[in-house]
């Protein structure tokens, strides 16, 4: 009874700082001990133990971490927490492969269990309509930028394999520690040379990792080259999703952006950009929106980047629908629309219905009666100038693979677009920000963030984050606003951004050599 009692309060304590470590509290330091609570429990338990109380683990912290979601239309306690469960199952799937490698091969704790955590990090991101970013444990380092600069070699995937390696590192000698006071003396020195002989290995082990990843990375933060820079406008209205749609609110709408625009223009930006969904209405099938558009461009003798639905008059869609896509438009003060980027990457159950027409969903997953979004063919590359720049649209941003196919276009920086109007939690906002900071430290590139509410901002190919929007009282998120600021313009790519995910091929394969040696193995017995 006494050991459930310690698994229990383990899990428990792993939940809590893993929660900590996130906007919302930002306290990324203790994401270097917020393991080592749940690493010992997997230690010492046996394979069913570390499986649950692992799930209790992943579901606590998921559902604190994403409790915003409950304040979403829509979204309720049950429909929910089904899917925090799946999450937490990939936490379950970690204690038990992790709690196997231990038993066949305890001396390689050090690296079975960042690989682990990192090859199944990577698995839930790439699982089709059912792939979610959130909760990657990198991320957690969005504001340390020397730790998050290891990004630029590894993906994200390769901050969170040095915060588990050194978790791990530190569970065991809390675990030697403990283990030198608990035993008798003679027992003490019959263990003593080979306790000192592992941890010798495993501290060599996590030395060399450290010197791999995080030197490079703290190197190219110090001689980062100087760069030619964009003046930019960001506009900010402050204004929440709605379905209503009607005409008096299309154009207060359209009054608030033109209004900000206007004061904005007055520091002569080159480009102003709009956030996504910001203009209510149909182009470029709505020609009196365009003129006004391409009007306002002229106006302000600048470049505008806008986001709406793009219409096409005469598509269908298979219901017979027209067809429309979330679109980004950009408007030059002479050519008028000058390119059209259709959002490629939908949001499941929002933007479209996964495998309509081969599967029923149930109604408190989705309506059937929502209309599909179609999605883009192509990646857009805007030209402005002498400049190239490409544009993504909110959950587009959010995963690697897409932004870097969109960065190997060619371009000299990048645009997030996104409406995050579904929630007023400042938390949540700030998630999704730090998922912008890693895309512009993976592939060395800046962005131009701009969000419906906040927070809108210029983010630094090294990860800086610059030019917010804010009030008065330094708030950022739930007001409106604009700034201007500095575009850093590079092509110059990154390790990752060229090479794309060679860390985990390289712990994949690993991974099926320890795998290999496990299972030839005798269970090592506790």
């Amino acid at each position: 009874m006494q050991k459930y009692v310690f698994y229990s309060l383990a899990s428990s304590v792993s939940a809590l700082l893993l929660i900590l470590i996130f906007p919302g509290f930002d306290l990324p330091y203790l994401a270097w001990i917020a393991f080592i609570p749940l690493f010992l429990l997997i230690r010492r338990a046996h394979a069913g133990a570390a499986f649950f109380f692992s799930f209790a683990s992943g579901f606590a912290f998921f559902y604190v971490l994403q409790w915003w979601f409950l304040r979403i239309p829509g979204i309720n306690i049950w429909n929910f927490s089904i899917p925090v469960a799946a999450l937490g199952v990939f936490f379950g799937i970690f204690g038990l492969a992790a709690n196997f490698f231990h038993r066949r091969m305890p001396q390689w704790d050090i690296l079975t269990f960042p690989i682990l955590w990192v090859l199944i990090e990577y698995a839930r991101t790439h699982l089709g309509f059912l792939s979610f970013p959130w909760g990657i444990i990198g991320y957690s380092q969005y504001s340390v930028l020397p730790v998050a600069r290891v990004a630029s070699f590894t993906g994200v995937y390769g901050v969170s394999f040095l915060i588990i390696g050194g978790n791990i590192a530190l569970a065991l000698c809390t675990e030697s520690c403990c283990r030198q006071v608990s035993q008798s003396k003679d027992v003490l020195r019959h263990h003593a040379a080979g306790a000192r002989g592992a941890t010798r290995i495993n501290f060599s082990i996590t030395a060399v990792f450290v010197l791999l990843l995080l030197a490079p990375a703290l190197l190219q933060g110090s001689t980062a080259a100087q760069r030619k820079n964009l003046k930019v406008g960001l506009v900010q209205a402050n204004v929440y999703a709605r379905e209503n749609n009607d005409r008096r609110y299309r154009e207060e709408i359209y009054r608030k952006y033109l209004d900000l625009t206007l004061d904005n223009a007055n520091a002569a930006p080159e480009l102003i950009v709009w956030p996504s969904s910001s203009v209510p209405g149909r182009i470029p099938a709505d020609k009196v929106l365009v003129n006004m558009l391409s009007g306002l461009s002229t106006r302000v003798d600048s470049f505008l980047l806008i986001g709406s639905s793009g219409f096409e008059k005469f598509g269908r869609n298979r219901g017979g629908s027209n067809r429309t896509a979330n679109s980004a438009f950009l408007f030059g003060p002479i050519e008028g629309v000058m390119g059209r980027y259709d959002k490629i990457r939908l949001l499941p159950f929002d933007e479209y219905i996964p495998m309509r027409g081969k599967f029923r969903w149930p109604s408190w997953i989705v309506n059937s009666d929502m209309v599909d979004n179609v999605p883009g063919q192509e990646m857009t590359v805007f030209s402005l100038h002498d400049h190239r720049f490409g544009v993504l649209i909110c959950w587009e941003n959010y995963f690697p693979d897409n932004f870097r196919k969109m960065v190997a276009q060619g371009v000299d920086f990048m645009v997030s677009m996104t409406n995050e109007g579904f929630t007023d939690i400042p938390g949540a906002h700030y998630q999704m920000l730090a998922m912008n900071v890693f895309r512009a430290v993976e592939n060395n590139v800046s962005i131009i963030r701009t969000a419906s509410t906040g927070v809108s901002c210029i983010i630094s190919p090294s990860g800086n984050i610059s030019s917010r929007i804010q009030d008065e009282n330094n708030h950022d998120v739930n007001i409106a606003g604009h700034a201007t600021g500095l575009v850093p313009l590079s092509s110059r790519r990154s390790f990752y951004a060229e090479h794309g995910d060679l860390f985990i091929a390289v712990i994949f394969c690993l991974l099926i050599l320890f795998t290999a040696i496990g299972l030839k193995k005798t269970p090592h017995l506790i």
